[in-house]
């Protein structure tokens, strides 16, 4: 279990995941870069969600429904600079993999929460993996679950069990502090203070000058909204941005350059979310517990949005 952020600095190979899907795995750059000061071995990945309307599909992508991967484990697969999926639609993992040079993986969270847990329990023995941070663009991991402005908390709370599942050290990363428009500044600065008042706060670290020209360089080949205001507020520029097609609004401070990095377990705790979705058989079953308790997921919006047309 790590106490404070200096001690994952020890680690011998860090795996770092956006566990929001879509463009979630643009903003594992900063902690990626920080490790790498300290000699880390990093490897990136990103949950495979391609957001409607760039894909014509709801939902998360399987493994089974890419091309030019290299499975690593049940869940995990490597991605190129070619990987998309079976009809051709590019992922963001690829795009990032061709853009810095990393590796990079992809991860499966159709089964739910223990099979991607499983797959990143083995992955993590076989390759010496001895740290996994899992990085969320926005702040809805923090969320309790009756937050009135959550809009997509599927993705994120089953990325959270998965981490404070974990056999091998792990921790949260929040940045971005509400760029997904959906967490309200006052909710996001409550839980903040609830989980460092618990000893659950590990640290920060923000958007350098460096780090910044190179999610400038990979914003311009990879479409995300989350990701890229906390770029906007290490430029200087704050204030309420319109994002998803004007239908939110996102309120960009000082504060939004900056990952906060958590205890999982401790945040997984005061989740109600996260409690929801554990022992789903897959992840449309996930998605139907959290609607019975009256829970507007991510699923549920893009279907509706291709419904409509």
């Amino acid at each position: 279990m790590v106490g404070s952020l200096e001690e994952v600095t020890t680690a011998e190979r860090a795996l770092i995941v956006g566990i929001g899907g879509g463009g979630d795995v643009v903003s594992t750059i900063p902690t990626a870069r920080l490790l790498e000061l300290f000699g880390v071995d990093i490897v990136l990945g990103g949950v495979i969600w391609v957001p409607v309307p760039r894909d014509d599909r709801p939902g998360p992508r399987s493994l089974d429904e890419l091309e030019q991967v290299e499975p690593v484990q049940e869940r995990i697969a490597r991605v190129s600079s070619d990987s998309t999926t079976v009809d051709g639609i590019s992922l963001a993992e690829a795009k990032v993999a061709k853009l810095t040079g990393d590796e990079v993986l992809a991860l499966d969270i159709t089964g739910g929460v223990n099979p991607l847990s499983r797959s990143l329990d083995a992955y993590c023995q076989d390759t010496g993996t001895d740290l996994v941070i899992g990085v969320d663009a926005g702040g809805d991991a923090l969320a309790v679950g009756d937050e009135p402005g959550l809009r997509s908390p599927l993705t994120d709370a089953i990325g959270l069990a998965v981490l404070a599942d974990l056999d091998c050290d792990s921790l949260l990363g929040v940045i971005g502090f509400g760029s997904d428009g959906e967490l309200t500044q006052s909710e996001l600065t409550e839980a903040v203070g609830t989980l460092a008042a618990a000893g659950a706060l590990l640290g920060a670290w923000g958007i350098t000058p460096r780090i910044k020209t190179e999610l400038e360089r990979i914003l311009s080949e990879v479409e995300t909204e989350a990701s890229r205001l906390p770029v906007e507020a290490a430029a200087g520029r704050f204030g309420e941005q319109r994002i998803r097609d004007g239908r939110r609004r996102a309120t960009v401070t000082p504060m939004a350059p900056i990952t906060y990095y958590f205890d999982p377990s401790q945040v997984a705790n005061r989740s109600k979310v996260t409690e929801l979705v554990r022992g789903a058989t897959d992840v449309a079953d996930a998605a139907d517990r959290l609607s019975e308790h009256g829970l507007i997921t991510e699923f549920d919006l893009e279907r509706d949005r291709l419904e409509s047309g």
